[in-house]
């Protein structure tokens, strides 16, 4: 099966994602810079639950040897707390603690460091005083991340009518959402009156339970979603911390329940839609089996009436061109049996570009 390279900010693919539905997901690498990495804070918690002192090449180099995913490190931090007669929200917490320290650390030393917890929490309720200075301090220190590259874009795929049909997060930050919205206020009061709220275009869903109406994208956080409170003396923020798969149990949990939300989620969009992903390694078990099953039912459905079994994978993932040819040609052929082929990008600093050329805005 020839297998045409897509390259993302070329001409020649202007308008790929334009023909029908499509999905944008997302992965751990959009809040790359902000939250940290999967493997520094697994190192994180591992250090702090055992009271070891792993630095980071240590770290990496003991993963190797033992040869266990990062799930199970984090399962081991979790069995430890229950031993020793704590609980799992007991965990959630040190989870919260490290996911946004970073964050915190420097919201303080921009003095918002309250505004900021509030707002993460509760977007829409926050004065138009903090939207402007929460929009202030992401743009001074987070500018070149891909957080605010993919919130921006999403904004003006929907001035442009580009909207996704949903937006599938594996991520427990909930960010992408935050920034939407706060950038979508600021824009509205930049213009004429009334200064109400604007109509939002996405709404956050953390559960199964929960729906959204047909003119709101939802941005669903399929593997849960925990949000930073200021102190534990206040109410814990409204978020999903009881179903994040971070431990290894959830993550067989997941893999051996039959039609799990999560599975039922995105199988639904895959088989449906185009899908759009980014800030992915690809090498999620969960994902690629529910990828291959997509693909296979894909193929079926061709073979029935059109006689063949060679399609050209519908699914994009933006990952940037390798230096060497012959990597690229690994990578480029690597996921076919999955339905998805690189979407090539030569840095970061593309997404913008990639996303005005895929969706022609």
């Amino acid at each position: 099966m020839p297998l045409r390279e897509l390259n993302a900010t070329a001409a020649n693919f202007r308008g790929t994602l334009t023909s029908g539905k499509w999905t944008l997901c997302i992965g751990a690498g959009v809040s790359r810079g902000i939250v940290p990495t999967w493997d520094e804070l697994t190192r994180r918690l591992v250090n702090d639950t055992f009271s070891t002192s792993f630095k980071v090449d240590e770290f990496k180099k003991e993963c190797g040897e033992v040869g266990w995913s990062l799930d199970s490190w984090i399962q081991a931090c979790a069995n430890h707390f229950l031993l020793t007669k704590r609980t799992l929200g007991d965990f959630y917490e040190l989870i919260e603690t490290h996911l946004y320290s970073e964050l915190r650390a420097k919201a303080r030393k921009h003095r918002i460091e309250d505004t900021l917890l509030a707002v993460l929490d509760k977007p829409h309720t926050c004065s138009r005083r903090d939207v402007s200075a929460v929009c202030s301090f992401f743009e001074s220190e987070y500018a070149d991340t891909s957080l605010i590259s993919v919130a921006k874009s999403l904004l003006l795929a929907s001035s442009k009518g580009r909207l996704p049909d949903a937006v599938i997060s594996f991520n427990a930050d909930t960010l992408l959402h935050t920034l939407i919205d706060l950038y979508q206020r600021r824009d509205h009061y930049a213009g004429p009156p009334p200064h109400g709220h604007p109509a939002f275009a996405f709404k956050t869903v953390l559960r199964p339970i929960e729906t959204t109406s047909r003119d709101v994208v939802p941005i669903y956080h399929c593997h849960g979603a925990i949000k930073p409170r200021a102190s534990r003396a206040k109410k814990a923020p409204l978020d999903s911390r009881d179903r994040l798969v971070f431990l290894e149990s959830e993550y067989i949990r997941v893999a051996t329940t039959s039609s799990s939300w999560a599975e039922t989620l995105f199988m639904f969009h895959a088989q449906t839609t185009r899908m759009l992903c980014i800030g992915f390694s690809m090498s999620d078990p969960n994902m690629r089996r529910w990828l291959a099953l997509s693909n296979l039912s894909a193929i079926q459905d061709v073979s029935a009436f059109a006689k063949t079994t060679e399609i050209t994978p519908r699914h994009i993932w933006v990952t940037t061109s390798p230096a060497l040819a012959s990597h690229k040609a690994i990578r480029n052929e690597s996921l076919v049996h999955l339905g998805v082929r690189p979407g090539w990008i030569n840095g970061w600093a593309d997404v913008p570009a990639m996303f005005k050329n895929l969706l022609s805005l």
